[in-house]
């Protein structure tokens, strides 16, 4: 049988056995839906719409898609399966997310690992006879892999078409290519592949010069909302890897695409390419297999720097073009926290300072110059608004801030439209306004109608919604308490964290100098709410610095300059790494914590 999924204005034809669910064919096919559950049926969110189906809804799919959903015609695409002729209509949730691509970057040095250098050669003669491989050494002052044997095959024919003017494409001194033609320009790409996110920066490699930059979510999105989904569909699903692989490698073609359009340049203009993304993120971009990443003894197949011939990844860019893996640490503190650590340049500073990533885990770095502790901890996706009811990502319409004022519950919403949902930032915002004026208390526990004063101007929010006390916050959009069981989990593995290092530092939390947020939870989170649920370390405001992409920067320095690439190797060996699944302490941090 076949059936028509309808995307963006692009239709698709494919063939079904029946057995599949719609969401299922969805992934196999050049569509994309936001499933953040990976086809678990527990989140709600894979929204479709459908025509000639007799499927009826069960009460559990209708339970999930609510009473808006249902008004509007959605069907969950994890409990349909296809018909014969049936058209599946995938709704626009993403083309407006509002994704942190800025950060503060300082550089200090400009030195590209990748050059172009046109040079003169001699011209043959009898008196004195010169290899034209020994030409080009002799006159580059460069090195060359005697062993590349394709490159060996293309001298001839560059000295000549060059008419003795070859352009010689380097990496670190050693000639990785050889071009016949003049190449107006010459450009890189840093690239951050986060779990929710993926942000493509273009610069000018022969001025430093920042270009633009294109970021969209992550097309592998719709296989799972975080690291394990996508290890366990990777590790369970025929070709899964070779799916996961394929998908962010032709995400990161059209986002490059994309930047080239936009600033009238080719794609073969780019040389090199500097990744980052955390050490699943990375694997699933090298095709390694992840597999054990998500097991105990939590071992990958690699965390170290690796550079290869762009193609042998499948980037379209130069032909000769080099792609820079930064390295990681351990399974879950990945290439991008060691570019944070480079944007915020932790190791150069005399007082102790903290660098947290909050994500679906919570990755953090403390130390000084002297030296340097990491954990990770399973936040899970609640932040990132998966596993909220009404939760969604950064989207247009979701709300973003909530407070007090006047009296009344006022709230902002991305882009100040119609509320769809609400993101991270509403939802920490939402937990602090409801411990501030009782509806909650520290246990994280709805008070009883009969607990709440009278003049409590928020008590006639609370009302039962499937079957759990909520909050109102609009007509359509509540919070529940298993929403607040979610929040209060995923803060107390962060806070956990954090306290773990502070003690294993030896120090008190006073002691710590610096706070640096990274990423856009970070970077939009109001750091009030965050202290008031125990998010942060209750410490002076002026302390905790919204640090942007600091994944982004980090990968930008070590584009543009050959330092930052050897400091990120230095930094790989001078992390140390906690683990917190076999750290007798963090269990009784996290039961504390536990506690808004």
């Amino acid at each position: 049988m076949r059936i028509s999924i309808l995307f963006e204005n692009n239709e698709y034809n494919v063939s079904a056995t029946g057995k599949e669910t719609i969401l299922e064919l969805i992934q196999k096919s050049d569509a994309e839906i936001i499933a953040p559950c990976g086809g678990m049926r527990k989140c709600g969110k894979c929204l479709v719409r459908v025509e000639n189906t007799m499927q009826e809804m069960s009460r559990e799919e209708e339970r999930l898609l609510g009473a808006r959903n249902l008004e509007s015609g959605y069907r969950l695409a994890c409990f349909l399966h296809p018909e014969d002729g049936m058209t599946v209509e995938i709704p626009l949730q993403s083309a407006r997310n509002k994704i942190l691509t800025g950060s503060n970057l300082e550089m200090d040095s400009f030195w590209p690992a990748v050059g172009i250098k046109k040079i003169k050669t001699e011209i043959p003669h009898l008196d004195r006879q010169v290899s034209d491989l020994g030409n080009i050494l002799e006159n580059s002052g460069m090195k060359i892999d005697k062993n590349n044997l394709p490159l060996l095959k293309k001298l001839t024919e560059a000295i000549s078409s060059s008419m003795n003017t070859p352009t010689l494409i380097s990496y670190y001194d050693t000639i990785k290519g050889i071009e016949y033609k003049d190449n107006g320009s010459f450009y890189g790409i840093a690239v951050d592949i986060g779990t929710t996110t993926v942000a493509v920066y273009l610069y000018n490699l022969e001025n430093g010069q920042f270009t633009g930059v294109v970021s969209e979510l992550n097309d592998q999105k719709q296989y799972g909302a975080d690291v394990i989904s996508r290890i366990n569909y990777a590790s369970t699903e025929a070709n899964g890897l070779e799916t996961l692989n394929r998908v962010i490698i032709r995400q990161l073609n059209e986002l490059t695409g994309k930047l080239c359009s936009e600033h009238g340049i080719k794609k073969e203009d780019i040389y090199m390419a500097a990744l980052v993304g955390n050490t699943t993120m990375m694997h699933l971009l090298m095709g390694l297999d992840p597999v054990n990443i998500g097991k105990l003894p939590f071992i990958p197949v690699s965390t170290e720097m690796h550079d290869f011939p762009a193609a042998e990844l499948g980037l379209e860019i130069n032909k000769f073009g080099h792609a820079l893996c930064l390295p990681s640490v351990s399974a879950y503190i990945g290439a991008d926290i060691i570019a944070g650590l480079l944007a915020c340049r932790l190791h150069e500073r005399d007082e102790i300072s903290l660098l947290v990533d909050i994500g679906t885990n919570g990755e953090m770095v403390l130390g000084s110059v002297d030296r340097m502790i990491s954990c990770s901890t399973a936040a899970g996706p609640a932040f990132e608004g998966a596993n909220i009811r009404f939760g969604t990502g950064g989207v247009s319409g979701a709300i973003d801030s909530v407070g007090i004022s006047g009296g009344e519950l006022v709230f902002t919403t991305i882009d100040n439209v119609e509320p769809v949902g609400i993101c991270g930032s509403g939802i920490v915002d939402a937990v602090a306004v409801l411990l501030d004026n009782d509806i909650i208390d520290e246990t994280g526990r709805f008070y009883d109608e009969d607990e709440i004063d009278g003049g409590n101007i928020l008590g006639g929010r609370i009302f039962s919604f499937e079957g759990l006390k909520s909050f109102r916050l609009t007509e359509h959009i509540c919070i529940t308490q298993k929403d607040i069981r979610e929040i209060q989990n995923a803060k107390a593995a962060l806070a956990a964290g954090i306290s773990t290092l502070i003690k294993k530092y030896h120090i008190k939390t006073s002691d710590v100098a610096k706070i640096y947020l990274a990423g856009g939870f970070g970077n939009y989170i109001n750091v009030d709410s965050a202290m008031r649920i125990g998010l942060l370390p209750d410490l002076p405001r002026d302390k905790v610095i919204a640090s942007g992409n600091t994944a982004g920067a980090g990968a930008s320095m070590c584009l543009l300059s050959q330092k930052y690439i050897d400091l990120a190797e230095i930094l790989k060996r001078r992390v140390e790494y906690v683990e917190l699944t076999t750290d007798p302490g963090f269990t009784n941090e996290y039961i504390d914590n536990m506690i808004f």
